[in-house]
């Protein structure tokens, strides 16, 4: 039986789905489960037991040609997308992006089993017969509802493939034994995110932190600037508060990508000026060697963004700082964390890209003092579990 899973981005989205995706192959490891993918996130899936092949597909090059209505294009895109996906005679599609570009991507597979969100927009729901109902619920739990649909569609359907029933965990796990590793190898909790680090990679990435840092006693702080929304990253000046408080005690990796590096220049040249053990990794990894380096911190801080969720997918403690997007919604469900908000604020959770009250204070308002407090909290939670 030939699954195509669909979550083509991004970094959090597609680690939000990978539970529902090991739902799926625990229940029917015999399935063979595709995941299509933008392809700068594919790396997110490399060395994952539960996708069994990944296949690429230029998500953002199609919807750039949608938004200048390149009809041409998008149906010459979308038909040999249709011929890339024919060969593999897909059984069932699993779409938990709930888009128009996922349900045409439905369409293209030509499953007869389509498995998607309920209460989507943008027609996605003319591409799928069998649809979730709550959407109240956190983004995994609604993923892993739509996952969870499958046993019913089989069994209404005229699929005659029986050879993929239910088996046990105990046999999928032993039967993707590899290489990878994991700091919790037990997938007891069913909204664990996925992302598997090799043990070729955490070496490097020890080897190279031990290379950095003159006190290799102290506990490392991964500490993620910047958001993909301005109004859910903390300021500058917090950060370096934040640096400066626990710089006797601590080492620090700076994390974000090329845009980070260029909004944080003056707090990069300033912890190098006053020679604070930091790390600075902005713009200067993928994705898989921020996964390492990410798996090596004590505790990572991050407001809602990617690395964010790596984090938590790799079973690291964080302390998460919220301010325009829910927590109960996009926030930890698993781990150690600790999930910090500026409670004075009566509009938390708006999901405004632009700040109506201009300062965004429901991030400004969080004092570093509440995260220095959470994150030593953190370290004593893993220095008593280690003793």
């Amino acid at each position: 039986m030939n699954i195509l899973f669909v979550r083509l981005s991004y970094i959090g989205d597609i680690l939000h789905a990978t539970a529902a995706a090991r739902w799926i192959k625990q229940r029917y490891p015999n399935a063979i489960l595709h995941w299509i993918v933008t392809p700068s996130m594919a790396e997110l899936l490399e060395h994952n037991p539960y996708v069994d092949h990944i296949i690429p597909w230029e998500r953002d090059v199609y919807e750039a040609h949608s938004k200048k209505l390149h009809l041409c294009t998008m149906w010459n895109m979308w038909w040999d997308l249709r011929k890339q996906l024919q060969p593999y005679q897909f059984d069932i599609a699993v779409d938990v992006q709930g888009r128009l570009i996922t349900g045409l991507v439905l369409l293209a597979t030509g499953a007869p089993i389509r498995l998607g969100l309920g209460g989507t927009k943008e027609l996605n729901w003319l591409f799928t017969n069998y649809k979730s109902k709550d959407r109240s619920k956190h983004v995994i739990e609604q993923y892993l509802e739509v996952a969870q649909l499958l046993p019913m569609a089989i069994q209404q359907s005229s699929l005659k493939d029986r050879s993929t029933v239910e088996t046990s965990n105990q046999d999928l796990l032993a039967n993707d034994a590899s290489e990878t590793t994991r700091s919790d190898e037990s997938f007891d909790d069913i909204n664990q995110m996925d992302l598997f680090v090799t043990d070729e990679e955490q070496q490097q990435a020890q080897s190279e932190i031990a290379h950095v840092f003159t006190d290799k006693e102290r506990p490392t702080i991964g500490i993620v600037l910047g958001s993909s929304w301005q109004t859910k990253s903390w300021p500058s000046e917090k950060w370096q508060q934040l640096i400066e408080s626990m710089s006797y005690r601590s080492n620090f990796i700076c994390f974000g990508g090329p845009k980070e590096e260029k909004d944080f220049t003056s707090l990069m040249q300033y912890v190098e000026k006053e020679e604070l053990p930091v790390y600075n990794k902005l713009g200067k990894t993928t994705l898989r060697e921020m996964a390492a380096l990410l798996q090596a911190c004590d505790v990572v801080v991050s407001c809602d963004t990617g690395a964010l969720h790596m984090a938590i997918a790799l079973n690291r403690p964080v302390v998460a700082l919220f301010g325009p997007t829910n927590p109960a919604e996009w926030g930890p469900l698993t781990g150690l964390y600790r999930v910090i908000q500026n409670h004075d604020m009566d509009c938390l959770g708006c999901r405004k890209r632009k700040c109506p009250k201009g300062k965004a204070y429901c991030m400004s308002g969080i004092d570093p003092i509440w995260v220095k407090e959470n994150i030593i909290e953190l370290l004593d939670v893993v220095s008593s579990e280690v003793r």
